[in-house]
């Protein structure tokens, strides 16, 4: 049996509209069973050639539904015998905010601005031209790795040089870049924003925005900005004049406590959080024209909104998931066709259920176990004893959760600013590393590189010293001689055949049965399918006739591999 975004007419429906859903069963009749008001319904299903169908309105968001079968009860994570819990039900969002379709596995490519190219070299800011937490920030040279002190630390890359780098970029199959923050702020990562309205000027201010807005339109790419709303930078005025002027209209936007302190980023006082209680931080974030998310939406296509699952009031999460959909409604307000997905770091499920966002950062679903099998450690560095069986329950129970319009727009990692480069994980084993890209082209979802893991850029930090920030964030390196072309050339590789193949694209995931200590699955559309194999001591696989998508060799029969990208020649 086997139900998918493909099987919805259409797939995003708009809230009221009626839909045609299809299940590909060999049973030849059944029903089908939806939620409305507090009740389950069931409306008979009519066979057709492959399975059955039904059309229904849809008439609340998410819509939750299954499919009654005369062998039981089939939703979103399989067959049962009994009626199972509605978070077992299949979801499906109706209505806005939903995904465009240009985002379905599109190919991102994170950039971290400072750190990625220079394209005018008098844009840097100079050694020690302010402080920074009472401390000189410094200049540092491009061949230098990054040290401890992180944020203080400038090595002068620009958005002009990220212009320079399209056609890198482009050669290497890129669809959408995805940039930290850009907007004024006295720090190297700028997540402390202190002007939403004006493009850092050592990045080259909004002259250099717009360049590259203009280069990415001309070359059929989009533009994901970093919305940083959670909280602002203490030297925001803004947040001076709470801090200063208790009695200013300011005060209300953040919450302060009767000691005088006031919440904060992870309690990290140079990130007060917004309160989103206050209507003056509701109107400056969401519903004025001037509001961020709106206004740069002339020059960008989307968001990824930073630590999105704590966005809220009183200093809380409270009214989070009222607060991220009206934030993406805003941006599709400005931008019909625009992205926003969100930093949610632990469980994505209740929150991208809530019908919130376009996706999400598939840390739990896919990032933190997958580098935990390969590695044998947590992004924290503590040990994991984790199987391929284990691995392919935790994946596989992500996506089925997820409402079926998402599975194919989360942005899919393995490495970012905010945790260990893959490679330094692997403690440089670079075969592992081809595995771990080889499985993130084949998952469902938006695959995201970040900027030097193609090439082979690693971290300086020793092993024992388990960071990732902000030894994760070292220059990249443009002098080829210290490229592995063999990997660039391998993913490039890889983003073709995403790029490329249906299954790939958009297709369903499914089990596939394989040897033990193998992770092996089915990504299927229509007809056609791809099977992916991931065993990191090696396998010996038994197939029938068909390619090696990754060398285009003809396979049959018994071969021995690592991974393994296969299409089946079609059966006559």
């Amino acid at each position: 049996m086997r139900h998918d975004l493909e099987h919805l007419d259409p797939p995003f429906p708009g809230l009221g509209e009626e839909v045609e859903f299809r299940l590909e069963t060999h049973a030849r009749e059944g029903l089908f069973l939806y939620q409305r008001d507090g009740e389950v319904h069931a409306k008979p299903m009519s066979p057709f050639p492959g399975g059955l169908r039904v059309r229904v309105r849809v008439g609340e968001s998410p819509f939750r539904y299954l499919f009654r079968l005369p062998e039981g009860f089939f939703g979103s994570h399989g067959l049962e015998k009994t009626l199972p819990r509605y978070d077992r039900f299949f979801h499906l969002l109706a209505g806005p905010p939903l995904p465009p379709s240009w985002a379905l596995g599109a190919v991102f490519y994170q950039i971290f601005p400072d750190r990625f190219r220079q394209g005018r070299p008098g844009l840097a800011p100079k050694d020690g031209a302010w402080t920074l937490g009472g401390r000189p920030i410094r200049r540092k040279a491009w061949h230098e790795p990054p040290g401890p002190e992180g944020a203080l630390e400038f090595y002068g890359g620009d958005l002009f040089g990220v212009v320079e780098a399209l056609p890198y970029l482009k050669a290497l199959g890129v669809e959408v870049l995805y940039l930290t923050p850009i907007f004024q702020s006295p720090s190297s990562h700028r997540y402390d924003t202190e002007d939403y309205l004006r493009v850092d000027p050592h990045l080259g201010g909004e002259e250099a925005l717009r360049a590259l807005y203009e280069a990415l339109e001309a070359g059929g790419m989009r533009l994901v900005l970093d919305g940083v709303f959670n909280h602002v930078g203490a030297t925001h005025p803004w947040f001076r004049r709470a801090l200063e002027e208790p009695e200013s209209p300011e005060r209300g936007m953040f919450t302060f406590y009767p000691d005088g302190s006031y919440a904060s980023f992870l309690g990290v006082k140079s990130m007060p959080k917004l309160d989103y209680a206050s209507p003056l931080t509701q109107e400056r974030f969401v519903y004025a024209p001037k509001a961020p998310i709106r206004h740069w939406m002339r020059l960008a296509h989307g968001w990824r909104l930073d630590v999105a699952h704590s966005i809220g009031e009183g200093g809380t999460d409270r009214e989070n998931p009222r607060w991220l959909r009206a934030l993406a409604l805003a941006a599709k307000e400005a931008r019909e066709d625009a992205l926003v997905f969100g930093e949610l770091s632990y469980d994505t499920i209740p929150t991208l259920r809530a019908h919130t966002l376009d996706g999400a950062m598939h840390y739990a679903g896919f990032a933190h176990p997958v580098m935990a099998w390969l590695s044998g450690r947590d992004h924290e560095g503590r040990p994991v004893d984790l199987d391929a069986e284990g691995l392919w329950g935790v994946l596989f129970d992500h996506y089925a959760a997820l409402p079926l319009g998402l599975r194919q727009s989360m942005y899919t990692l393995l490495s970012s600013h905010d945790i260990p480069r893959a490679l330094w994980r692997l403690k440089g084993d670079k075969d592992r590393l081809r595995l771990a890209y080889a499985l993130l082209f084949a998952f469902p979802g938006s695959p995201a590189i970040y900027y030097g893991d193609e090439v082979g850029l690693s971290q300086p930090n020793p092993y024992g010293e388990w960071r990732g920030d902000p030894y994760c964030r070292a220059p990249f390196p443009w002098d080829e001689s210290l490229w592995d072309k063999g990997l660039l050339a391998f993913i490039q590789r890889l983003v073709a055949l995403k790029k490329g193949l249906l299954p790939l694209r958009q297709g369903s995931l499914l089990p596939l049965k394989a040897p033990k200590g193998v992770l092996a699955f089915r990504r299927r559309h229509g007809k056609e399918e791809v099977w992916a194999f991931f065993a990191p001591e090696g396998a010996r696989l038994r197939l029938p006739r068909g390619e090696d998508l990754l060398t285009g060799e003809v396979l049959e029969g018994e071969v021995e591999r690592s991974f393994l990208l296969f299409r089946p020649a079609p059966v006559s």
